[in-house]
């Protein structure tokens, strides 16, 4: 599954919590959002720090100030947005490999639960199984 093919999937399977996921379209998925939030949180950074020297400099800052308000609402609704296919992606990607979706409740485990998951999230596809049959020969 491609780059943009796995970020689409990601959306259309919003509340899809049966079949399975590759490994590449978990990590396609996890890339598109770690860009996307790194984007939002430099613009609100650079924003507020704008603000923060216009008012130094004698300026109010207001409107820089009012920009990185907004810029971080719309990274709190984007990250509002993404935990529901997120945890359904986690649970296909489980599938995949072979496991229930319940162990997805192991990232609960303070400390070692979300290494546990990453281990999870990097196992290979297990071919066919009871989620369904194997799609992919090849996986990154």
């Amino acid at each position: 599954m491609g780059f943009l093919e796995a970020y689409k999937s990601f959306w259309k399977n919003y509340f899809n919590f049966e079949g399975r996921a590759s490994r590449s379209a978990y990590w396609y998925v996890v890339l598109w959002n770690g860009m996307i939030f790194a984007v939002l949180y430099f613009l609100s950074f650079i924003l507020g720090i704008s603000g923060f020297f216009g008012s130094l400099l004698g300026g109010t800052g207001l409107a820089s100030n009012i920009a990185a308000v907004i810029v971080l609402v719309l990274l709190f609704l984007y990250m509002l947005a993404v935990i529901v296919p997120t945890i359904s992606l986690m649970v296909r990607r489980l599938h995949d490999s072979g496991k229930s979706g319940f162990f997805f409740f192991l990232d609960f485990i303070p400390f070692v639960g979300g290494l546990i998951m990453l281990i999870f999230m990097c196992l290979e596809s297990d071919g066919s199984n009871q989620y369904g049959d194997s799609y992919c020969q090849f996986d990154i």
